[in-house]
């Protein structure tokens, strides 16, 4: 009876070893979201510095959109195919994204995104434009990372990915300290910090996985610039990424337009990041379902450890959304946010707190749809998704208009409104798909 108890039955220790690195990995973002928000909350104007931050990087982080795919791209064929050809596809998505960048950034398509898209004006403006000539080509470094941290995946070197982001976080940490210390200005520190660090980080992963990044087999020949299979492949899973990396530039375009954007922008990102920060084991879920699913684990058993982590980290969430010396603690000891900032970030992350189970649900349903290898229902839930979005800022905008903290409730119901119809409509699409084999295979963890 006693190897049956939760933490001491097997598959639980195999697959809380699967999440947690997993988590990590694609959490670092998030991480550093609240610490950067943080040591940027020390500076003069904070509300400018973080909302001209948060506006740059989600523009950024939107031309980089192919980085979200490319990982799994590189898994997938890097086996089965001439290395050269992946090498070279990559690189030119890469060179693409830099070269949209650069047009985005150093001409006047600038003023529109700036202008009639985010609405931004005077020091704001200013300080977004500064933002994105400091960070301009972290489109070209994301892509080609996530390649790079692919090829640790797929050659048995995982553990490559636990050096490579601690050092990146550390690196962007120790940075923002610094440049904290020699006086720069709050968007300039957390920009400056974010893109030096991820130049270092990239340097480091390519000299990790440098012994496998070419093999015998590979052979320079005009074959390897031949990609339309690969773009066969990936554009689908583009456009399935395209409206996640949308919803925040769409919040933050929209915040821009009501009274007080400065404060509702950081009031959104910063809510939002405490959030991510909180709930980061979620995002390794569909990585690990999957994983689980592969090597014949019990499906109910994967659906009861999968609730078990959404239910966990929605107990975590209302204990820090609820608990007033727990959200005071975290809110204004650790980030400094105070008086109207400080009320609506907790708007935000109240609004949040209850989405855990449903995040875990939407994880567990697309992987399944995964599973099956017929994604085209992925691309249908982020066409339901993007819908949703522009329906409750559309109607936030009316609804919420004479309310307190009017911006934070826009940005904050639009995030959770959109991410719970996102579980529904996962359910919706794969309900009627048949579930994994449900014998439970027994597997030796390396």
């Amino acid at each position: 009876m006693k190897k049956n108890f939760f933490f001491i039955d097997k598959f639980y220790l195999t697959a809380f070893a699967i999440l947690i690195p997993t988590s990590i990995n694609l959490s670092i973002t998030q991480f550093l979201s609240p610490v950067l928000n943080a040591i940027m909350g020390r500076t003069n104007d904070p509300e400018i510095s973080i909302s001209a931050y948060s506006i740059a990087i989600s523009i950024l982080f939107l031309i980089a959109l192919p980085n979200l795919r490319i990982q799994q791209l590189t898994i997938v064929y890097y086996r089965s195919i001439n290395k050269l050809k992946i090498h070279f596809f990559v690189l030119l998505i890469s060179i693409i994204c830099l070269l949209i960048s650069i047009f985005v950034v150093f001409t006047p398509i600038t003023n529109i995104f700036l202008e009639k898209i985010f609405a931004t004006e005077g020091e704001l403006r200013k300080n977004v434009e500064s933002c994105l000539k400091i960070g301009f080509y972290i489109p070209f470094l994301l892509v080609l990372k996530m390649h790079l941290y692919a090829i640790s995946i797929v050659s048995y070197k995982s553990s490559l990915i636990w050096l490579g982001t601690v050092f990146g976080f550390i690196t962007t940490f120790l940075l923002a300290l610094l440049f904290f210390l020699l006086g720069f200005e709050g968007y300039e520190l957390g920009m400056s910090a974010f893109t030096y660090s991820l130049v270092l980080e990239t340097l480091l992963i390519l000299f990790l996985v440098r012994k496998f990044i070419l093999d015998l087999s590979s052979k320079f020949i005009k074959d390897i610039f031949f990609v339309g299979d690969l773009f066969k492949f990936f554009i689908p899973l583009l456009f399935a990424a395209f409206i996640p990396a949308f919803t925040m530039p769409a919040v933050n375009a929209c915040l821009t337009r009501l009274d007080n954007p400065e404060v509702s922008i950081s009031a959104v990102n910063v809510g939002f990041g405490i959030f991510g920060a909180v709930s980061f084991t979620i995002n390794g879920c569909q990585s690990t379902i999957l994983s689980l699913i592969s090597n014949g684990y019990n499906y109910f058993k994967i659906k009861s450890f999968s609730y078990f982590v959404g239910f966990f980290t929605l107990f975590l969430c209302s204990l820090i959304a609820w608990i007033n010396p727990i959200n005071n603690l975290i809110f204004s000891g650790i980030f400094s946010l105070e008086g109207e900032l400080f009320e609506s970030t907790l708007i935000v992350f109240r609004m949040l707190s209850f989405l855990p189970p449903f995040l875990v649900m939407e994880q567990l349903y697309v992987g399944i749809i995964m599973n099956s290898k017929s994604t085209n229902p992925i691309i249908y839930i982020n066409i339901c998704r993007f819908i949703v979005l522009i329906i409750t800022l559309a109607s936030g905008i009316l609804i919420f208009k004479n309310f307190e903290s009017y911006g934070a409730i826009v940005g904050g119901s639009a995030w959770s409104i959109t991410l719970f119809f996102e579980a529904i409509f996962a359910w919706i699409f794969a309900r009627k798909i048949k579930k994994p084999n449900i014998k439970q295979t027994q597997v030796l963890l390396d």
